[in-house]
């Protein structure tokens, strides 16, 4: 499923709300139709963006948004909750990188992301970023990042094997600075990645989502015909 919007962008008054429910044995991959500006927000006005995801026992769900980019000025509140229950399945994935159209070094103003897992509306785990404007110091050389999330509650053996292979992949790429490593409670696994080109990071989520389709489906996403879009 290819999620578009009308206008193609996200503004500052917008409030964007989805809630997806995926069934008992069922599966599905849901995406955009391409990396999502997200403009200046005035004074005082905060752009914000609530995802609700419920996955049913047997059932599978992949996330998998284009990349948010951020100009100047910008302020973005997104939610994400995940109640993912035990013998289901989620892949999350998110990423952002700035850019000022007019190359004077003008910021995003803020950025709060907080992800939560559930597993049958037990939380087992909350992540949160909250940012003002660019990084600094050593980390400054980074414009882009991401963050990949496999919910799978249980299993612990094959989350540290996967974690382990994941962070060797990413390892390939030396414009690419990643890792895997697992979540609290025995919910999954998580992956963060950072790079001074948005593309390194896309690339670096490919590797991770090609990895874990492997896991669970026992073979890689398949490219679509006539484009570069795996699904």
């Amino acid at each position: 499923m290819i999620l578009q919007t009308s206008s193609g962008a996200v503004h500052g008054e917008d409030r964007l709300a989805q809630r997806f429910a995926i069934g008992p044995g069922a599966a599905a991959h849901c995406t955009t139709q391409g990396a999502s500006p997200i403009h200046r927000a005035p004074p005082g006005v905060t752009t914000r963006d609530a995802v609700d995801i419920r996955v049913a026992p047997g059932g599978y769900f992949e996330y998998w948004p284009k990349a948010r980019i951020l100009f100047p000025d910008a302020a973005l509140d997104q939610t994400v909750d995940v109640d993912c229950a035990r013998g289901a399945a989620a892949l999350v994935g998110d990423a952002f990188t700035v850019h000022d159209p007019e190359a004077q070094g003008r910021a995003f103003r803020h950025l709060c992301a907080t992800l939560t897992l559930r597993c049958e509306g037990e939380i087992l785990a909350i992540d949160r970023l909250d940012i003002g404007g660019f990084v600094r110091g050593p980390m400054a050389k980074f414009k882009a990042f991401g963050t990949a999330v496999f919910m799978l509650p249980g299993r612990r053996e094959s989350h540290a094997r996967l974690a382990e292979d994941l962070s060797k992949a990413l390892a390939d790429d030396p414009a690419l600075y990643a890792a895997a490593s697992l979540l609290p409670h025995e919910a999954g696994l998580g992956v963060r990645l950072a790079s001074p080109e948005l593309r390194h990071v896309m690339a670096g989520l490919d590797v991770v989502r090609a990895h874990i389709r492997r896991q669970t489906h026992g073979s890689s996403p398949t490219q679509r015909q006539g484009s570069d879009d795996l699904i």
